[in-house]
C-alpha cells in the first residue's frame, strides 16, 4: 500500500498564503506549531485555499494520504479544497457538503488505518493535512449540519466522530459557533473518545456550555475495545471554547452485572447505574450518583 504524496499537476506559487496568525506582546506574531490539532491551533484564514494547501505540502511536509495508490482518488481531495475556494470566493453558489464529506472521510479512514494496524509509521504529516482541511471546511460552511453526523436539539452545535478501521474510536470534533462563523476543538484524546450526545446547557448567570457524552456502549461486542463512559464539559467564551471539566471513571460496576447501564438525566444534570426492569431501568442500590455542578471555570464532576 502507498501512501500518496499528491500535487495536482498545475503551477505553484511559491510563497506563503495569507492567514491570521496569533500575536504576544507588542502585536508580534507567535509562530504556531502547524501540526497542532484544531481547538489548540489558531484557524488560519487563507484568501486561496489551494495556494494554502500547497504551502502545506511543499513547505511543511503535509501529506495527502488515501487508502489507496489510485491518482484519482487523491486528486478527490485537491478538486474538494478547489470547491471550497470557489464557494469562498463567490463562483460556486453551494457548499459542496458532500464532497466535504467524502474528502475528510478518505483521509480519516487512511489515518485510523496506521492506527488500528499499530504500524510504526509518522503520522503527523498527514494529520495535519487532515486537521487543517476539517478547520476551513468547517470554517466556510453555512450550516452546522454540513459538516457534522448530529447535533445539539437547538442546531447550534454538532459532533463529527470518526473511527479507526475497526470499530475502535479515532477522533471526536466539537462544531461550534462563534460571531466569526463555525469553529472546531478536537474533544478528549485520540484513540479514546467517541461522543454519542451532545447538549447545549446554560448556568444561572446565562453562561453557554456543551456537554459532550458517552454513557459508554459496554455491551457491544462488535468493538475491540470497549468505548469507555467520557463526559467532557466546554465552556464558551470570547475565543470560542474551551473545556473546563472532564470525567472517565463511573463503570466499575458495570461488568458485575450486564443487565445495567448508565442513565444520564440532562435536567438534573445526574448519572446512574441502572438495572433493566421490563421497560423501565431502576437505580442500583448503594451504587454512587454523578452529578455535574456548572459554574465557570469552577465546573466539576462530583459524586455522591
Amino acid at each position: 500500500m502507498n501512501i500518496n504524496k499528491i500535487i495536482p499537476l498545475v503551477a505553484i506559487v511559491f510563497f506563503m498564503a495569507s492567514c491570521q496568525q496569533p500575536t504576544g506582546p507588542d502585536n508580534a506574531v507567535v509562530p504556531q506549531n502547524i501540526m497542532l490539532a484544531p481547538g489548540q491551533y489558531v484557524v488560519d484564514e487563507p484568501e486561496n485555499l489551494t495556494e494554502y494547501f500547497h504551502n502545506l505540502c511543499l513547505e511543511h511536509g503535509a501529506i495527502v494520504a488515501v487508502h489507496s495508490s489510485d491518482y484519482e482518488d487523491s486528486l478527490q481531495v485537491w478538486q474538494t479544497i478547489q470547491a471550497l475556494d470557489d464557494f469562498a470566493a463567490g463562483r460556486r453558489q453551494y457548499y459542496p457538503a458532500e464532497e466535504v464529506k467524502d474528502a475528510l472521510g478518505s483521509l480519516a479512514f487512511e489515518l485510523g488505518y496506521w492506527y488500528s494496524h499499530g504500524e510504526q509509521v509518522d503520522t503527523n504529516h498527514l494529520e495535519m493535512f487532515f486537521f487543517r482541511l476539517l478547520e476551513q471546511a468547517v470554517r466556510l460552511s453555512p450550516q452546522v449540519d454540513y459538516v457534522t453526523d448530529f447535533h445539539a436539539s437547538d442546531g447550534t452545535a454538532g459532533i463529527l466522530n470518526y473511527h479507526e478501521w475497526s470499530p475502535n474510536p479515532l477522533y471526536s470534533f466539537l462544531i461550534y459557533p462563534t460571531d466569526n462563523g463555525l469553529r472546531v476543538t478536537q474533544v478528549g484524546e485520540t484513540g479514546f473518545v467517541k461522543t454519542e450526545k451532545l447538549f447545549h446547557l446554560t448556568d444561572d448567570s446565562g453562561r453557554d456550555y456543551y456537554l459532550c457524552s458517552n454513557n459508554g456502549d459496554f455491551g457491544n461486542e462488535d468493538v475491540f475495545v470497549r468505548v469507555f463512559f467520557c463526559q467532557h464539559l466546554f465552556m464558551c467564551d470570547e475565543t470560542g471554547v474551551r473545556e473546563v471539566a472532564s470525567y472517565s471513571d463511573f463503570e466499575s460496576n458495570y461488568e458485575e452485572n450486564s443487565n445495567c447501564r448508565v442513565v444520564f438525566n440532562p435536567q438534573q444534570l445526574r448519572w446512574d447505574l441502572c438495572k433493566r426492569d421490563g421497560d423501565k431501568y431502576i437505580r442500583v442500590d448503594n451504587t454512587p450518583s454523578l452529578f455535574l455542578e456548572i459554574d465557570g471555570l469552577n465546573s466539576i464532576f462530583y459524586l455522591e
